[in-house]
């Protein structure tokens, strides 16, 4: 007798999940890799609400900046950037690409926004104190080289 696909499938279905076995949901994770050569630094889970973010000084200013961000459905959105002063590249109204409002307070301006991220690439300099917020954790970005880091969010798994 030969075989059909269907049985075939069957089969390799029933040895990939025995009966009573348990699956593993997804749980997203942040990884950080070289961005040229793709070679992974980190992998770190995300919080249930899928939130971290980079902080660094900027180079004009010479002032904190902190970028938010939000993984969802496994995309980096971008949610608020939060700055002390105005410098070049630095937002400067609610007419920014993906801005939904604007504030300042507490001696900082806030932007905030829904702007997808592609493809989220950080240029690293130990004189910026780059740092990478996700939960309580902080990730020293200046620990590697100073060079083009890729964050990407990846499914982990979780027990």
């Amino acid at each position: 007798m030969k075989p059909t696909i269907a049985g075939v499938l069957a089969l390799v279905l029933a040895a990939c999940f025995p009966l009573g076995s348990r699956s593993v949901a997804a749980h997203p994770c942040l990884t950080i890799s070289r961005f040229h050569t793709q070679v992974i630094l980190g992998n770190y889970p995300l919080p249930e609400d899928g939130s971290f973010s980079l902080s660094f000084i900027h180079s004009v200013s010479q002032t904190p900046v902190r970028d938010h961000y939000r993984a969802i459905d496994w995309r980096i959105i971008q949610t608020a950037e939060t700055f002390q002063a105005h410098g070049a590249g630095l937002p400067s109204g609610v007419d920014e690409p993906g801005a939904t409002g604007w504030e300042h307070r507490d001696g900082r301006f806030i932007i905030h926004m829904e702007r997808q991220i592609p493809r989220l690439v950080v240029r690293t300099d130990r004189n910026y104190r780059n740092r990478l917020h996700i939960g309580g954790l902080e990730i020293n970005l200046n620990g590697w080289d100073d060079q083009a880091l890729e964050l990407a969010v990846v499914p982990c798994t979780t027990p």
